[in-house]
């Protein structure tokens, strides 16, 4: 195997767990305990965390080792504010230009949520939780707007993974009803609901996020 490729592996794997909250946020990894879970050389490990480190995911610290990045409490709402924004302009396109959204494909994610909750799978939830809100954004018909979702979305899930690990006993799986109702408002082409739903949903995910932080 080359060593692109185990950069490569490693870069993905490191990546994953970070996004899937395996490594939380203050916690210190280490360029020898990471080749050791992953059964390769410490270079592939140093070149994948330096990507890490491009994209904000980790820092490396003189003397102490690679902490995993903290998630700021305004890094949390402005990602879901955007994300809010970019739902309204893709149901006003549809609702003024004739745009459609795939129901078959909102359906789909939606009944994976579902499936996930009954699995009590979360991270399986929270990603098509994503996938549901990406097919809404894509009606719009923009690619730029589906980049930008596509750059936020690891983002949010990371988010989403580290708030359900550091708070046990708060109500999970909300969004599940949530998409429900936006899903059953859009059938009914009831544009102006889904909107409203929307706003809700934002709404309570930053008392979600605010309360986080306040534990």
């Amino acid at each position: 195997m080359t060593q692109h490729s185990l950069v490569d592996i490693a870069y993905k794997k490191i990546r994953e767990n970070l996004i899937n909250a395996t490594y939380m946020p203050g916690q210190f990894l280490s360029e020898n305990g990471l080749a050791k879970e992953l059964n390769m050389s410490r270079t592939p490990i140093r070149v994948a965390i330096s990507r890490l480190e491009s994209e904000g995911f980790v820092a490396t610290i003189k003397n102490r080792g690679i902490i995993v990045k903290e998630i700021s409490m305004k890094e949390m709402l402005d990602i879901s504010q955007v994300i809010l924004l970019l739902q309204e302009f893709s149901v006003d396109e549809v609702a003024e230009r004739g745009n459609r959204f795939d129901l078959e494909e909102l359906r789909m994610y939606l009944d994976l949520q579902f499936e996930a909750e009954n699995n009590m799978d979360y991270y399986e939830y929270i990603q098509n939780y994503i996938l549901f809100t990406r097919c809404m954004i894509a009606s719009a018909n923009n690619n730029t707007m589906l980049d930008f979702m596509d750059s936020l979305k690891d983002k949010f899930v990371r988010m989403a993974m580290v708030n359900w690990k550091l708070t046990p006993n708060q109500k999970h799986y909300s969004a599940n009803q949530m998409n429900k109702l936006i899903y059953e408002a859009i059938c009914s082409e009831n544009y102006s609901r889904v909107k409203q739903i929307c706003k809700e949903t934002l709404s309570k995910s930053r008392e979600r996020i605010i309360n986080s932080v306040s534990l």
